[in-house]
């Protein structure tokens, strides 16, 4: 995934630190008891259930999905991390905007009509030139096509935006945008709860992504971003096991007395 500007190191930082919490069972104990001590990791399955899902393992014409089960999301989300009790007035600097069917297709119909009108300046997708008309309109027509195609069976794409200067005190915008990851790192947490649900986080096509076009359409103020949207869908088989393995060597950890 993505992530504009210098918001990625301290996102990635601050998501460690909001979902890798590993609870004690312990409370005050003396030396003699120490060796009866039994951890309690169970915060841990849910956070090593959480996973990207992505379009191929979509359930096509899926029913509809009960709009609490999205509310359940977004409370995870507002107990993510920030600095509202630091500051009187503070409002959370994440925003989420829930879009459903109608205004998915809205959206992605805003990033085609970007990119026609910019393509030779900006580029398409995420990265591609734009020196041949011939190959935009080659990505163009796979692009549309993914509106009923690819993106098709999803339920809802929430808008994930961070805004700006939310209180009294300007606040360094790294914070700002790595409690917005944190927060959004809640709500895929606790997708884990509903074993039909299949999300992830899409960092959507960059240039449409950080447009003045986008801020219109999602009611952004000029200094807030979108940082991309949360894809949410159903999956083809919520049975399927998770053959996932992380090896712990991946993750650089360093103890110091």
């Amino acid at each position: 995934m993505i992530f504009p500007d210098t918001t990625f190191a301290a996102t990635i930082t601050l998501l460690i630190g909001s979902g890798l919490v590993l609870y004690r069972s312990s409370s005050v104990i003396d030396d003699e008891d120490k060796g009866q001590i039994e951890d309690d990791f169970s915060v841990l399955p849910c956070i090593r259930s959480r996973c990207s899902i992505f379009p191929s393992a979509y359930l096509q014409d899926p029913p509809p999905l009960d709009e609490r089960i999205i509310q359940s999301l977004l409370d995870a989300a507002l107990w993510g991390p920030y600095h509202g009790k630091c500051f009187s007035g503070c409002q959370h600097p994440a925003k989420f905007v829930v879009l459903g069917k109608q205004s998915m297709v809205e959206m992605q119909n805003m990033t085609l009509d970007y990119y026609d009108k910019n393509w030779k300046e900006v580029g398409w997708g995420s990265g591609n030139d734009g020196s041949s008309r011939e190959e935009y309109e080659i990505w163009r027509k796979m692009t549309q096509d993914e509106i009923t195609g690819r993106w098709g069976p999803c339920c809802y794409m929430i808008a994930i935006i961070m805004r700006r200067q939310t209180g009294p005190k300007r606040l360094p915008e790294w914070e700002e945008g790595a409690a917005v990851a944190a927060a959004t790192q809640n709500m895929h947490i606790q997708s884990t709860k509903f074993p039909q649900l299949a999300c992830y986080w899409s960092s959507w096509h960059d240039a449409a992504r950080d447009s003045d076009e986008m801020k219109n359409f999602l009611k952004m103020d000029d200094e807030d971003k979108c940082l991309g949207f949360f894809i949410v869908a159903q999956r083809k088989d919520p049975r399927s096991k998770d053959r996932r393995k992380r090896d712990k060597l991946v993750m650089g950890v360093e103890w110091r007395p």
